[in-house]
């Protein structure tokens, strides 16, 4: 394959602001990728854009890229093979306690690029139509069924990977102020204290292209300082950041004026991204040394343009019209679920129904984009003689939901679709075609990308790092729970005017996977509690403490279902206001001793009086961010 040279450099020349939020696209960009027309097989690029090099130039550069092309011809020709061999499986790890990073000098020489789509599911079939990203990385490393983020919305979640804190840590817990966005995120300190910096500070070359954190907008690119740490950036910029075929990037590092933003009429957002990234490997590869590169795609979002029905390439228009958004077991069921403002919904229309069906084609054509650039991203690497020794990361900031316990497109719910979503990793001694049911978060993302980077962990960390390499991942003993919380957004009263926004829409979740149990436990501001066991319910549609319970009465390990509910709170007691080691080891605290280490051991009758008599978590009001006095008992009683 031939390379393709960037066209966009990361930091181009300006072509003028434009305040328009939506521009149609009159046509396909110059630039092509290809698809051989079947949207599960491998894309390849189908046309070479040169930026005027001599003749002489392109015939040393054909001879040198004749050999590194061939050898990734055959891993892209051949990755539907790799993808299709048996995947070897693995259990569900407790790495020594964190120590302290600063001023480290990396022990690795290997590199990390990370890939975070905005919005993408897991389990609605999205990867289905991004091959490159099931095979290149998927089929060349490990693919994770249990990654969760712990926040299902887009900047807290991303601030919970920068910094492998929980929500209720870096008290990031909204997309706009007063309670979350770019500018809290710098008002508590939090740009002089992330993975970024600490990366620059141990001498690592740091780089970002794409969406960033909700709020940085054209008028506080700068408020109080540009972000932090990239060496090189290119920062999507609201009022833009959702329009596909204008959007806007800050054009050089530490950006403080609008003569810094350059808008990109009529081309697409992922184009432009794409372009940028393959610069970025340029200048990586050409300055030498390790190097950080977070990409980070604005693509499968669901914000409707009122002047551009169709959100998705012209390449891909037309490619998925037959799909339709899963028919799911708990897609618009015909008896209410859920808790709080949800169980209320009433059943989706025919209409909506079909608007949630059109943004799942829109999505499914921009993921599709999206996979092109990985493809393109993994070919550069291999170009420059880099991939070998690249940890390449895929994920999302948090899942979607569409049509699933009656909710119209969304997310901020901690139903499986919103909180469970894909994490791939490739690279240096990572296990080849695996998956691995290990129990991770994006708490644990900073840990294991600090480990990769040979750069020891720190000790505020609320994760540990996630198991990637054949011997780690059959050993792993990792913690069986991840936990989620979250805050109204927007307020005001159910349904409110924004979409998407409701009130009462606070809550605490427990979430616990092993080989016996798969369980979701919530709590939410109203007093409500959800028990799922996912095993017999994989919907989420049997509550069993609802009022009146739905369902059969059953027992666990010869116990009460109360028995196991006691457990389950005093656990989320634990984890709704833990940090550090109390996140990375919840069982410690209730039994500093270490008798306990599993739900499994808790559930030991000697414990039920223990477990009956601790604080129960609750909250005394619904409120839209972290207020500890508001969030009810924050301690338990140790057992003795």
């Amino acid at each position: 394959m031939a390379m393709r040279t960037s066209q966009i450099p990361s930091h181009p020349p300006q072509r003028g602001l434009d305040d328009s939020t939506s521009e149609k696209e009159d046509s396909p960009s110059e630039t092509q990728l290809s698809t051989s027309g079947d949207p599960t097989g491998p894309r390849k690029v189908a046309s070479t854009r040169w930026s005027c090099p001599t003749v002489a130039a392109i015939g040393i550069l054909c001879i040198t890229l004749l050999a590194l092309g061939l050898g990734l011809g055959l891993v892209l020709t051949n990755a539907a093979s790799a993808s299709a061999s048996a995947p070897a499986s693995a259990s569900s790890s407790t790495p020594a306690a964190p120590t302290t990073s600063a001023g480290s000098i990396p022990t690795s020489g290997a590199n990390v690029v990370v890939i975070m789509t905005d919005d993408q599911d897991l389990i609605l079939d999205s990867l289905s139509v991004q091959p490159n990203v099931r095979n290149l990385i998927g089929g060349e490393g490990v693919t994770y069924n249990k990654h969760y983020c712990t926040v299902a919305i887009c900047c807290p979640s991303r601030v919970n990977f920068f910094t492998g804190r929980a929500a209720h840590n870096t008290n990031i817990t909204s997309i706009r102020l007063p309670y979350g966005g770019w500018t809290r995120f710098a008002e508590l300190g939090l740009n002089e204290n992330y993975l970024p910096v600490w990366l620059s500070d141990a001498g690592v070359n740091t780089y970002y292209a794409g969406k960033f954190l909700n709020g940085l907008d054209k008028s506080n690119i700068a408020t109080p300082a540009p972000p932090n740490g990239w060496s090189d950036s290119s920062f999507l910029v609201e009022p833009w950041t959702y329009n596909y075929l204008n959007s806007h990037y800050t054009n050089k590092p530490n950006a403080a004026t609008a003569a810094d933003i350059t808008g990109y009429k009529g081309m697409h957002t992922t184009e432009v991204l794409e372009e940028k990234a393959l610069a970025m490997i340029d200048d990586a590869a050409s300055k030498g040394g390790q190097f950080y590169m977070q990409i980070a795609p604005e693509v499968v979002e669901c914000h409707a343009d009122p002047n551009d029905a169709i959100n998705r390439p012209a390449k891909y228009e037309a490619m998925f019209a037959d799909r339709q958004a899963p028919r799911t077991s708990n897609f618009n069921p015909v008896e209410p679920s859920g808790a709080s403002w949800v169980k209320d919904l009433e059943l989706l229309s025919d209409d909506d129904i079909a608007t949630i069906d059109e943004i799942y084609r829109s999505r499914l054509g921009n993921m599709a984009y999206v996979d092109d650039m990985v493809g393109s991203m993994i070919q550069r690497l291999e170009d420059h003689g880099l991939l070998e020794n690249t940890y390449f990361i895929y994920t999302s900031d948090n899942g979607f939901h569409m049509g699933q316990h009656r909710l119209h497109a969304g997310k901020r719910c901690p139903y499986e679709e919103d909180i469970n979503i894909p994490l791939l990793i490739r690279g240096p001694d990572v296990a080849k075609g695996a998956t691995s049911e290990i129990v991770g978060s994006h708490t644990d993302m900073a840990p294991t990308i600090l480990q990769m980077l040979g750069l020891p962990l720190r000790e505020e960390f609320d994760g540990q790092p996630i198991a990637y390499t054949s011997t780690d991942l059959g050993t792993s003993e990792k913690t069986e729970l991840v936990t989620a919380e979250f805050w109204n957004i927007g307020g005001g009263t159910p349904q409110a005017a924004t979409p998407g926004s409701y009130y009462n829409n606070t809550y605490k979740s427990l979430r616990l996977i092993s080989d016996d149990y798969t369980f979701l436990y919530t709590v939410w501001c109203t007093g409500e509690q959800e028990f799922y066991d996912m095993q017999s319910d994989p919907g989420q549609m049997i509550n069993r403490l609802a009022s009146p319970p739905q369902g059969i009465a059953a027992e666990y390990y010869g116990r009460s279902e109360q028995s196991l509910y006691d457990r389950l709170d005093a656990l989320l007691m634990v984890t709704k206001s833990c940090a550090a080691e109390s996140c990375r080891e919840p069982w410690s605290v209730l039994f500093p001793g270490g008798e306990i280490g599993t739900l499994m051991d808790a559930m030991n009758s000697e414990y039920d009086s223990f477990f009956a008599n601790q604080p129960k978590v609750g909250f005394s009001s619904c409120a839209d961010g972290y207020i500890v006095e508001l969030e009810g008992p924050q301690d338990v009683t140790p057992y003795t």
